[in-house]
């Protein structure tokens, strides 16, 4: 029973021997730490910007139907107040007007709706985008640990990788 007790300690101190340098060459390597700004590269990559441009278009028209509804109630609005009408008219034109502001509301609280929609599918796209960018230079650079600069009261500009992570971002537009 010995034999086997001192034969299972010396099994465990060589199995240390052999796995304790690593284990402890790597608890002495001192972490490699990063900062980035993610506001600041949401705005700045070119993605970003085409993004907007091509929401922009999508949902222009819808804007320009709510704009023209606007304008058509205020002028209506203004009719209204200023005595045009009189009797039968002016209660017709009374309703047509809460029947365009119930409109109006529902149409622009639908393009809200679908417009947010949009936007947080396409800032997932770039979310992914971004996070490849800063996987790819940690891993390059041996960075262990990358945190988000806004979250941060106080770091030096060496540690901002922010500016890389856009030049990633930007030119795997290109490769797309």
């Amino acid at each position: 029973m010995f034999k086997k007790a001192l034969l299972a300690s010396a099994l465990s101190v060589a199995l240390l021997g052999a796995v304790g340098p690593a284990v402890a060459a790597e608890a002495a390597k001192t972490p490699t730490v990063a900062v980035i700004n993610l506001p600041l590269i949401m705005n700045e990559i070119p993605q970003a910007k085409e993004v907007e441009k091509r929401l922009n278009k999508e949902f222009s028209s819808r804007e320009q139907e709510l704009q023209k509804m606007q304008e058509k109630g205020a002028k209506l609005g203004q009719d209204i107040n200023s005595g045009k009408y009189k009797g039968n008219e002016l209660t017709a034109k009374q309703r047509e007007i809460a029947q365009l502001q119930a409109d109006f509301q529902l149409k622009a609280r639908a393009l809200q709706e679908d417009q947010q929609k949009r936007v947080q599918e396409e800032n997932r796209k770039l979310a992914v985008a971004v996070q490849k960018a800063i996987d790819s230079i940690a891993a390059e650079r041996g960075i262990d640990l990358v945190l988000r600069g806004e979250a941060i009261a106080y770091t030096i500009s060496a540690l901002d990788i922010s500016s890389d992570v856009i030049k990633r971002v930007s030119a795997a537009k290109g490769k797309k």
